[in-house]
């Protein structure tokens, strides 16, 4: 079988990357050089660790990985063993995904696509978050929530400052789900 691999500089940039939010996209090479296959790379920075998506070909996977020295080495062996078709075993450490939970990570994507309707893991709730680009200033978003289809809150500006609109978004929705709750018992 022919193994692929990230050429050198690719390792290297994705050492730099995995501090980063974005995406980024990565090609594999064959023994002879030849950019065979390409990866597209979202990293998304999270509170106790990091979220990596990667669309290689028609396949969707992700990891999460908590940050250490090693990082950009191991979501590196991450991406090469889903090129080469080999089920990812050797990256993960044991419960490194609890590190990040639904709610956050689907607050943190969000944000980073700036627009749409987000389904909330909220156990028994059908709450959702809307945002909507402001028309003249695409750089800013408002937001607000629904509960099983009615709204919920009225419309709001979202800090343009990533981890600020995560604050402001996850105490929003534990308050929510919290007054909720109390109301209905």
């Amino acid at each position: 079988m022919n193994t692929i691999t990230l050429p050198p500089a690719a390792r290297l940039q994705l050492a730099e990357q995995v501090a980063k939010n974005g995406t980024f996209i990565h090609g594999f090479a064959n023994a002879h050089g030849v950019i065979v296959c390409t990866a597209f790379v979202v990293i998304e920075q999270c509170e106790a660790a990091i979220h990596v998506s990667v669309e290689l070909g028609d396949s969707l996977n992700s990891i999460t990985l908590a940050r250490r020295a090693d990082t950009g080495e191991r979501v590196a062996r991450f991406l090469e063993e889903l090129a080469n078709g080999v089920t990812p075993s050797s990256v993960p450490q044991v419960g490194e995904y609890l590190l990040i939970d639904d709610l956050e990570l689907t607050l943190r994507e969000a944000i980073r696509l700036g627009r749409g309707t987000h389904y909330l893991p909220a156990e028994d709730l059908d709450l959702c978050l809307l945002l909507n680009p402001i028309f003249n200033d695409r750089n800013r978003t408002t937001f607000r929530f629904e509960l099983n289809g009615e709204s919920l809150t009225l419309t709001m500006m979202l800090p343009s400052d990533p981890r600020l609109a995560y604050e402001l978004l996850a105490a929003c929705v534990h308050e929510l789900v919290a007054n909720y709750r109390s109301s209905a018992a």
